[in-house]
C-alpha cells in the first residue's frame, strides 16, 4: 500500500514537472496548427483520473490531426503527450515505446527528448528495470549539461533544473537500493555541483539538504566517520530550518556516545535508529553515566526547538530516555506535553504532521504505562480512551489493548488502599 501511494505522488511529481517545462519551451507555437492545439488544450484540461477508453479517445484524435502538422515542436508534443496519456493508466509498454520513438527521431528538439530519457528512465524504474533507468536518467543529465541552455550566459528554467535534480536523486536511490553507496554519494555531489553553480536558486534550499542528508546516511553505513561527521555538521549549519535537522543533531550525538562503547556498532542502517539504539543499551547495561550524557544534550536541544516536528520528536526521546533512566514523573510529564502539542503548523508535504500524530499516540501509550506503575489507574485508562481508531496502524491499537487489559487487571486485582 505504501509502496502504492508512493508510486503514484512520484508519478504526480515528475509529470508536473515535465509539463511545466512543455509549456514554457512550446508557448511559441499555439499560434499554428490549430487542429493539434485544440487537441492538446483538451487532453490538458482533462480530469487527473483517466480511463483506458478516454485515453484511447484522446490518442486518436492526436494521431488524426499530428500528420499535417508542419510546426515541428508543436508535432513532438503531441507526440510525447501520447506516451503520457499510455502512462497514466499504467500501460507502461505502450508509454515506455513511444518515449524511445521520440528520443530515437534525429528530429526531435532536444528539450523533448530529455524529457523522453526522463519518462524512459522512470517507467524501467517502476518495472524494475534499473540498468535501463540509469541509462535513460544520464542520457536526460547530459542533454542539460551539453545543450546551449547549459551555457552561463542563458537563465536555465526553475522547473528545468527541478526535472534534472529529479534525474540525479533518481540516480542515487537505484545505486543505494544496489548498495552501490560510492557511486550514489557521487549522483548528490553532481546534484549539489549544478545547484551551487547559481543555477538552483531557491532549489538549492529544497534539495540541498536532501542531498546532503543522504549523502551523511551513506557515509556512516561505510563506516566513514570523518565524512559523516563533516558532512552533518555542514548541513546543520547551512539548512537550520531543514526539517531534520533537529534530529540530525540528536542522532550524531547519539551515534558519537555509541562509537565510544567497547562493543562497537556498525550502523548499517545509518544514523536514524541510533538514538532508539543507544537508549535500549542504556536500559540493558544499566549505564546511567551515558544516559546522562544523552540527556543533557535532549534538554538543551529541547529548549532550542520548541513546538516544531523536531521539537515534538526530541522531547519523545527526551521522555523515552528519562522513564529509562528511572526518573518517571519527569517522563510522564514531558509526554504529556508530546501528546498535547499543537501540529496545525506542521508542513505535511512530506508527511511530517502524519508522523506527529502516530508519536503522539504512542506518547498516549507510554504516559498510561507509566501512571498504571504508579496506581493512578483511573487516569492512565481515562489517557487511552483518548486514542484514536487506528485500522491501519495495528501496532499502535494492539498495544493500548493490551495495555489496558494489564491495567484494568491491576485495577480490579490492587486493594483500595493501594496495599498488596
Amino acid at each position: 500500500m505504501d509502496t502504492q501511494k508512493n508510486e503514484n505522488c512520484n508519478k504526480s511529481f515528475y509529470l508536473a514537472i515535465v509539463g511545466a517545462i512543455m509549456l514554457m519551451a512550446g508557448q511559441t507555437c499555439f499560434a499554428d496548427d490549430r487542429a493539434v492545439t485544440d487537441v492538446l488544450t483538451a487532453i490538458y484540461r482533462m480530469k487527473p483520473e483517466v480511463t483506458s477508453t478516454e485515453v484511447r479517445l484522446a490518442i486518436g484524435e492526436l494521431e488524426k490531426a499530428s500528420p499535417d502538422c508542419r510546426n515541428g515542436h508543436l508535432y513532438f508534443r503531441a507526440k510525447y503527450e501520447t506516451g503520457v496519456l499510455y502512462f497514466k493508466v499504467r500501460m507502461m509498454t505502450e508509454s515506455k515505446n513511444t518515449f524511445l520513438t521520440i528520443a530515437g527521431d534525429p528530429d526531435c528538439p532536444g528539450l523533448i527528448r530529455m524529457c523522453s530519457f526522463n519518462m524512459i528512465g522512470q517507467i524501467s524504474r517502476l518495472t524494475k528495470e534499473d540498468n535501463g533507468a540509469l541509462g535513460a536518467f544520464e542520457q536526460a543529465v547530459n542533454y542539460l549539461e551539453q545543450s546551449p541552455v547549459a551555457d552561463k550566459n542563458h537563465p536555465i528554467n526553475p522547473a528545468l533544473i527541478k526535472l534534472c535534480c529529479s534525474v540525479l536523486i533518481s540516480r542515487a536511490e537505484i545505486y543505494e537500493q544496489q548498495q552501490d553507496y560510492v557511486n550514489s554519494i557521487n549522483e548528490y555531489t553532481h546534484l549539489l555541483r549544478i545547484l551551487h553553480q547559481d543555477k538552483g536558486g531557491d532549489l538549492l534550499d529544497r534539495y540541498g539538504p536532501l542531498a546532503s542528508d543522504r549523502m551523511s546516511q551513506l557515509y556512516l553505513r561505510q563506516q566513514k566517520f570523518d565524512e559523516y561527521k563533516k558532512c552533518v555538521e555542514t548541513l546543520t549549519a547551512d539548512y537550520p530550518r531543514y526539517y531534520r535537522t533537529p534530529i540530525i543533531k540528536l542522532e550524531t550525538e547519539s551515534v558519537k556516545l555509541l562509537k565510544s562503547i567497547p562493543t562497537g556498532f556498525e550502523f548499517s542502517a545509518g544514523s536514524f535508529p541510533a538514538p532508539a539504539y543507544l537508549i535500549t543499551y542504556v536500559k540493558a547495561s544499566k549505564n546511567e553515566a551515558l544516559g546522562r550524557q544523552l540527556a543533557n544534550r535532549l534538554e538543551t536541544l529541547c529548549k532550542e526547538y520548541l513546538n516544531t516536528y523536531g521539537g515534538i520528536l526530541l522531547q519523545y526521546h527526551y521522555a523515552w530516555l528519562l522513564d529509562t533512566l528511572d526518573e518517571k514523573d519527569k517522563a510522564a510529564e514531558i509526554f504529556a506535553r508530546v501528546y498535547s502539542a499543537e501540529t496545525g503548523q506542521i508542513d505535511d508535504k512530506l508527511g511530517g504532521k502524519t508522523i506527529i500524530e502516530t508519536v503522539q499516540e504512542y506518547a498516549k501509550i507510554q504516559s498510561a504505562i507509566i501512571l498504571g506503575e504508579k496506581g493512578d489507574y483511573v487516569n492512565a485508562l481515562k489517557i487511552l480512551s483518548k486514542l484514536k481508531t487506528h485500522p491501519d496502524k495495528s501496532h499502535i491499537s494492539e498495544l493500548a489493548e493490551s495495555v489496558g487489559k494489564s491495567i484494568e487487571t491491576l485495577k480490579r486485582e490492587m486493594p483500595k488502599d493501594g496495599k498488596k
